[in-house]
């Protein structure tokens, strides 16, 4: 994303949506977090953003990286998802659960494991020549200090406005785009298992991973959005994965992701 820095008036024409702090329009929107950091984006003319003072960079980069980066993604036509991505044989397998569900460290363990990573928290989805594209970031890891402690990766920095999480760099990183062949849906379990997801589920577990869902929903673009629904549901595979995981056990975190590189392996994927 394109960013610059001037000043960003709270007014938005066309408004279609506004909750107080967010307001959307067909081709733009402007943002106002809680400690005041601004955000204007309009269709091809990129990112405007205005802090408020000193401190409030670590907010910035926060909020850039999360609602403004999806807000974005769905106003050009990318369907991004609440999903973590890895590379696994040429091709992207991106990890979706619930906030806190351990999709960020399962990842990052991944990665650790020496599998590429692509991507922390937000995956955008572009459909190129017929196939549905994985699209790679450059943003850090976020991870809770348990998790951090799990992976044994070493925490670059606090994040401030959320106590306990760091940022964390990816030990391998994925650079390219990458066509995505799964979508794993992460449970607890007591064990290790996989299993296909099919039919009407598939579009249950898409609506449910769909970032920032406010924002194709106000926009209402019905017929584009069953396109991307429909082209995901065909063309990509789905599993719900379940695993114990234990935070205060780092040999069996060790374990279990072992297992769930072989489960997956067994699966195909990769």
């Amino acid at each position: 994303m394109r960013v610059r820095f001037a000043s960003v008036s709270e007014a938005l024409d066309g408004a279609i949506f506004d909750d107080g702090s967010f307001r959307l329009s067909a081709d733009g929107f402007v943002f106002i977090t809680e400690g005041g950091v601004r955000f204007r984006y309009a269709r091809g003319e990129g990112v405007v953003a205005e802090l408020p003072g000193a401190g409030s960079e670590d907010e910035f980069q926060l909020y850039l990286w999360g609602t403004v980066f999806g807000a974005v993604a769905w106003l050009n036509g990318y369907f991004p998802l609440h999903a973590s991505a890895v590379e696994i044989g040429g091709r992207a397998v991106a990890f979706t659960a619930d906030s806190g569900g351990g999709k960020s460290t399962l990842a990052a363990a991944l990665s650790v494991a020496g599998v590429p990573h692509i991507t922390d928290d937000t995956l955008p989805l572009a459909r190129i020549g017929g196939e549905i594209v994985a699209i790679p970031d450059r943003k850090l890891l976020k991870l809770w200090r348990g998790s951090i402690d799990l992976t044994g990766l070493a925490a670059d920095k606090a994040i401030d406005l959320l106590p306990g999480k760091f940022y964390a760099q990816p030990p391998h990183k994925c650079d390219s785009a990458l066509p995505l062949s799964d979508l794993v849906l992460l449970a607890p379990g007591e064990d290790v298992r996989i299993g296909p997801i099919a039919g009407a589920a598939k579009l249950t577990v898409l609506a449910e991973a769909m970032y920032r869902s406010f924002v194709p929903t106000t926009l209402a673009d019905g017929r584009g959005h069953g396109e991307w629904m429909t082209a995901l549901a065909s063309r990509i595979r789905f599993w719900r994965l379940e695993r114990p995981f234990d935070p205060g056990n780092p040999a069996a975190f060790a374990a279990t992701n072992h297992l769930i590189r072989a489960v997956l392996a067994d699966a195909g994927i990769g």
